[in-house]
């Protein structure tokens, strides 16, 4: 049988966004069992976007997207946890991907790959070697997740107890290398495209140097990325 796919989506204030993710996620050719909205406090009408888009709209704290993936999470009905950010754009193919993924009982859980929706030749580039990065760590047996769209089955997921909800960054790639212990975490065969928002908010010093390269460096030194130290701003 194929198993059921619950679609997971933390939200701020995204409806600038939600709606052109959603869009993509009905087009899917494997449909999604049920599609969550974790919402934490809107006040721009994504809530209200997301109900009339058919998805389930769990309200929540405002507690980052670790505490709105985990909350999604304990709600969802379905076998598998796709995770995807409210800036994403999903390839039609993309929960076919993780059921065939699925059906290795070695892979508890997947990363996509993930490519800037429109930019510059700098940032493809800049994705690109990001997108390597990824890759190269996960064959490598250290998986690295950037987050953007990765999924879990629902018994390994419990089973590592979810998210650190007091990671405000990184906390993906502290589940995917947590993941170990329970099976293999894989690089799926499809790309999401996502925003360029924070680069173009916050500038490519202070994105790149602050929140990926440092926060990541003190991640593999000490397990952890404070939430005191590294508090990223929301970008809208």
């Amino acid at each position: 049988m194929t198993p059921r796919v619950s679609v997971v989506v933390p939200t701020l204030d995204e409806s600038r966004y939600l709606a052109t993710l959603l869009d993509s996620i009905h087009r899917q050719t494997v449909p999604a069992a049920e599609v969550i909205v974790a919402d934490s406090g809107s006040t721009d009408g994504t809530a209200e976007l997301a109900t009339a888009a058919g998805a389930r709209v769990l309200d929540g704290p405002r507690r980052g997207p670790g505490e709105g993936r985990n909350r999604g999470a304990k709600a969802a009905t379905g076998d598998l946890l796709l995770f995807v950010d409210s800036d994403c754009i999903l390839p039609p193919n993309t929960i076919e991907v993780v059921v065939k993924a699925a059906k290795d009982p070695r892979i508890v859980g997947g990363a996509t790959g993930f490519m800037p929706d429109g930019g510059t030749r700098f940032d493809r580039l800049m994705f690109w070697l990001a997108n390597a990065y990824q890759r190269a760590m996960t064959a490598w047996g250290f998986p690295h997740n950037a987050g953007y769209c990765f999924f879990f089955r629902r018994g390994a997921f419990e089973r590592l107890g979810g998210i650190k909800e007091d990671m405000l960054l990184n906390e993906t790639h502290d589940l995917a290398l947590r993941s170990r212990t329970v099976g293999r975490f894989a690089s799926l065969p499809v790309t999401v495209r996502t925003s360029m928002r924070r680069f173009r908010a916050y500038g490519y010093a202070q994105t790149i140097l602050r929140e990926y390269v440092a926060s990541t460096l003190l991640f593999y030194l000490t397990g952890r990325t404070p939430p005191e130290t590294f508090r990223p701003k929301p970008a809208r």
